[in-house]
């Protein structure tokens, strides 16, 4: 457990000979900083598996303890009722970039091909995998594994003019579904199989309707996974990619079948952390876990062991959930470094825009704003503000998140920007409120957005001073969420108000989950 492992190593459909892959990556890239840094981050992680090791085997001499866990655990999974009387699908984007690309460049089919920039690989084809180059791979370590490998430039137009085809056509068989991104959705098929008289026995065919008028609308292939519920189906479109299908059928003997030989890192919410400290510990497979649960209840938080024990037996939520938990929503770069307060900003305004497109799209506001930048030698800083409003503005996200990075000044050359928003609402939940409420609020303490120029001056209220606000010449509506210039005038404000609370104010869009912390602090 000497050597670092690297977060672009492994699982991923269609990288092959792991071992030389890995050996190979070990020769280029030893000697950097980026190793330097993964290397202490590994033995962290060795430290920390020995401490768990020595913990286990403390318990392991209290019978009364063991049989404790035991029991409790027999409880934890007859309380998992897991329902198969529902269908989920999932689709996937083959290699989404590179299809995009391919479109326009059909020459370059049978060459290995990624797309990305100097720095970091997004995607690449099935050709290039197999000599190891994937998403997330510095582009000087792919070049390294595959020679010939052709890099091509980003153009999110392009891919959001595919993905809109892609997922208007799954919005015709589920208005509610579940959009991972650009490139991915969640489809709960019940109701639209129910409605059209459709049995389980002609899912497949379904599902092969689908992908091809995927592929008639966007000349692109999709992979699809069917099954009882939403970690299932993503598990199962994970089979046969690329363009393939494959359906968990539904009973509890194919759920454990399916399940038994899964490595957990499939598992959605295990990261290569938790993978690694998950291997010293003697777990790989979810068979593993199902074989000796006892050690993992006393190392791990009860809310981490229950997330990987009832993944490990298949359950997971199977029906649409407006109030289920979203911790945050994050977008983040990596380019070759700058160094000037300048650059950095104009990054801050790009990935501002993208987020604002992310929680727009995702139906969700947040006002809490985090800034992580990683510098030239792998080091990861962050810093976090509590923002006056909740916001999915594109130039609010921006001024603020200058105004972090002004906190965090001086910086030396970054490599790496990121902006999340957490503590995240529904904009609907704001509709409920009555034109009193929000009355009553203005009377109390302001908690209303800032305008620009207010926004310039944030800084002073974050280390401390206080900042004396006039009635903004912007402010968000409470109903509508709109930003609306009403040049501080507060009978402007009011009608808008009103008219959107007569209105019919809706939002289609839908959310995505973060994982969970997975272990208890020592």
């Amino acid at each position: 457990m000497n050597k670092p492992t690297f977060h672009y190593f492994g699982n991923k459909a269609g990288v092959e000979g792991a071992s030389q892959v890995k050996k190979t990556i070990d020769d280029i890239t030893k000697g950097s900083e980026y190793y330097k840094r993964q290397e202490e981050k590994q033995g962290l992680y060795n430290q920390k598996i020995e401490q768990m090791l020595q913990e286990i085997e403390r318990y392991k001499k209290d019978s009364n303890k063991m049989i404790e866990a035991s029991e409790s655990i027999k409880q934890k999974i007859k309380s998992f009722k897991i329902k198969t009387d529902r269908v989920w699908a999932h689709f996937d984007m083959d290699m989404f970039y590179v299809a995009c690309e391919l479109l326009d460049k059909p020459e370059l089919a049978d060459k290995p091909v990624a797309v990305g920039g100097s720095q970091i690989i997004s995607t690449s084809n099935y050709i290039a995998r197999k000599f190891g180059v994937r998403s997330a791979m510095p582009t000087f370590v792919a070049k390294q594994l595959c020679p010939d490998l052709i890099v091509l430039g980003l153009n999110f137009d392009k891919y959001k003019t595919c993905s809109n085809i892609f997922i208007g056509i799954l919005k015709q068989y589920d208005e509610q579904l579940e959009s991972m991104g650009m490139d991915e959705a969640n489809l709960d098929l019940t109701q639209y199989l129910k409605d059209n008289d459709i049995s389980y026995d002609q899912i497949e065919q379904l599902a092969q309707r689908i992908r091809q008028q995927v592929f008639q609308s966007t000349k692109l292939t999709c992979s699809c996974g069917i099954g009882p519920n939403k970690m299932l189906a993503k598990l199962a479109s994970e089979r046969n990619k690329p363009d393939g299908l494959y359906i968990i059928q539904q009973d509890m003997e194919a759920i454990e079948q399916f399940m038994e030989d899964l490595p957990l890192r499939k598992i959605p919410g295990i990261g290569m952390v938790t993978e690694q400290i998950l291997q010293g510990l003697g777990y790989n497979f979810c068979k593993d876990v199902k074989t000796k649960p006892e050690y993992l209840y006393f190392v791990l938080t009860s809310k981490t062991f229950e997330f990987i024990l009832q993944s490990c037996y298949g359950y997971s939520r199977n029906e649409h959930s407006e109030d289920e938990d979203q911790q945050s929503i994050s977008v983040s770069r990596t380019f070759q470094a700058i160094a000037t307060q300048d650059d950095m900003e104009k990054k801050i305004e790009e990935i501002a825009e993208l987020l604002s497109e992310d929680l727009q799209s995702a139906d969700r506001i947040g006002n809490h704003l985090t800034l992580t930048i990683k510098t030239a030698k792998f080091e990861v800083r962050n810093k976090s503000i509590q923002l006056p409003q909740y916001t999915n503005s594109q130039l609010m996200i921006s001024q603020f998140g200058k105004q972090i990075l002004k906190l965090m000044w001086p910086i030396e050359p970054i490599r790496l920007l990121g902006l999340k928003m957490q503590q995240l609402k529904q904009p609907q939940m704001l509709q409920k409120q009555s034109i009193q409420q929000f009355c009553q609020k203005k009377d109390q303490k302001q908690e209303q957005i800032l305008s620009n120029d207010e926004c310039s001056n944030i800084s002073n209220q974050l280390i401390g001073q206080k900042l004396k606000t006039p009635n903004p010449k912007v402010f968000q509506c409470p109903i509508c969420c709109k930003e609306i210039d009403c040049k501080g005038n507060n009978q402007m404000m009011n009608k808008h108000i009103d008219r959107c609370l007569g209105g019919d104010q809706q939002s289609n869009h839908k959310s995505n989950t973060t994982p969970t912390q997975f272990f208890k602090k020592k």
